[in-house]
């Protein structure tokens, strides 16, 4: 539960290091500090934050960005160069795998010792023992020595060991991607119960569906620079698109010879948008690198009939269209079909559909795309998300014969409009099992049958 009480505030906090070269000078510089000059690294730019209590607050971020200086800040692991913060109540931090554990120690004995750090006394972890043995379940590897431990071990008990003392702020730096998914649900499980308490979650991971998923708020940083802190789904966003702007050079794809530059698309002779319910963009937010604009969107039916309310299992239309201001090459329209609480139920791109596209688009053209969506969700209101990315044009042609993460690694992501639209699903009919016809947040193909065992006498037992 969010409550208006500031949990963590830090104000102005920058953290810069000192490089020198080799080890003779570093002791030099100890000795003589005028006489070796160093390089100056700033690892986080000044930086003004505040977090509320009770609050799932995310961190987001390229390798290098500043994250974890910015946690080990917070925990009270290393001072700022600049600023303060202030944290109230009891940190409790997961910052490096097995960070704290002596490998020579038994699980138990590290347990306890980890224990006694975060003040908690020998009476009280005698109490918290049973249930940090149950939710780490590493069996009777509890009493081995921790270098024994596999990394999913490791991150088992060290977890388990923060979040059973009941801290006030709980701090998890990339930790849980450690552990399988059965863990991972169960970690989860357990935040939310300490949230539920006022327990304050930061959470640093580069899994933006949990962060989509769990946060209420993502600050997103770039190079020690607070670029972002707000809605998740706009810090997303904003983190794909600074992905592209320090990717590598696309002059680096090996692109194998007998691959043509993907052709030009067919334009449909006729378009037709629906008379009422176009929704004008060009005033509305969106993030764009002023290479392409998104114009309007339309909801409606395949027929080009406008409507925002569905019944499952109909098909919704979602039409936009884009203005290309500067040449661009291979392009690719998404969308994105989200719950009212941000879960990403499909998101697609033209690309993946294998649309015929064309492999240049000169600046003053439009570009119009439509995604057709079969409505197998559950009820309830749904948001739409919608964009355009492009490819260099000799990568996009050799699409099937290189890896998604080079695929990933070159997209540029030219526009992107968050909540451009919403739209309401309602059950398929009202009477009987049409009312709700699975279970769940999306209908996935599948067929459910019963037979009589006529095999057996029916009068066993």
């Amino acid at each position: 539960m969010i409550t208006d009480t500031a949990s963590i505030v830090a104000k102005g906090v920058s953290k810069t290091y000192d490089l020198i070269g080799s080890p003779g000078k570093r002791l030099l510089r100890l000795l003589a500090p005028s006489v070796v000059q160093a390089d100056r690294f700033t690892a986080l730019q000044k930086l003004d934050l505040e977090i509320r209590q009770g609050e799932f607050f995310g961190v987001i971020g390229q390798n290098g960005s500043g994250k974890s200086t910015l946690l080990q800040i917070i925990s009270g692991i290393i001072p700022p160069t600049e600023g303060s913060v202030v944290a109230r109540g009891r940190i409790a931090a997961l910052l490096e795998l097995g960070a704290g554990f002596n490998p020579e120690f038994t699980g138990r004995e590290n347990a306890r010792l980890n224990a006694r750090i975060l003040g908690v006394d020998e009476a009280t972890f005698d109490q918290l023992l049973p249930e940090i043995e149950r939710f780490a379940d590493i069996g009777s590897f509890i009493d081995q020595p921790v270098k024994t431990y596999s990394s999913g071990m490791f991150v088992r008990l060290a977890f388990a060991v923060q979040a059973c003392i009941d801290p006030d702020i709980l701090i998890i730096d990339e930790a849980l991607a450690v552990g399988d998914v059965f863990f991972r649900l169960k970690c989860y499980e357990r935040l939310a119960r300490l949230r539920e308490k006022g327990c304050t979650v930061i959470l640093v991971t580069h899994s933006m569906e949990d962060v989509m998923h769990y946060c209420d708020r993502v600050l997103l940083l770039h190079r020690g620079e607070a670029v972002y802190c707000g809605e998740p789904t706009t810090a997303v966003n904003k983190y794909y698109a600074l992905g592209r702007s320090s990717g590598s050079p696309t002059e680096s794809v090996a692109v194998p010879a007998d691959i043509e530059v993907a052709p030009d698309a067919v334009s449909p002779a006729e378009v037709q948008w629906p008379p009422t319910g176009v929704i004008c963009l060009e005033g509305q937010e969106q993030l764009s690198n002023n290479r392409v604009t998104c114009l309007r969107i339309a909801i409606c039916s395949p027929e080009g009939v406008a409507k925002t309310v569905f019944r499952q299992h109909e098909t919704v239309r979602i039409m936009v269209e884009f203005s290309v201001i500067q040449d661009i090459e291979t392009p690719a329209a998404g969308v994105v079909l989200r719950t009212d609480k941000g879960v990403v139920v499909h998101g697609k791109h033209t690309g993946q559909s294998d649309s015929p596209v064309p492999a240049r688009v000169g600046g003053g053209n439009r570009i119009l795309a439509w995604h057709d969506i079969t409505l197998d969700v559950g009820v309830g209101e749904y948001v739409v998300d919608v964009g355009l990315a492009s490819w260099p044009s000799q990568l996009y042609a050799a699409r099937r014969k290189v890896t998604a993460a080079e695929l990933e690694a070159h997209a540029e992501r030219h526009c992107v409009v968050t909540a451009a639209a919403q739209l309401s699903v309602i059950p398929k009919g009202d009477m009987g099992f049409d009312a709700q016809p699975f279970y769940g947040l999306a209908g996935i193909p599948s067929e459910s049958r019963l037979y009589l065992d006529r095999s057996r006498d029916g009068s066993a037992s």
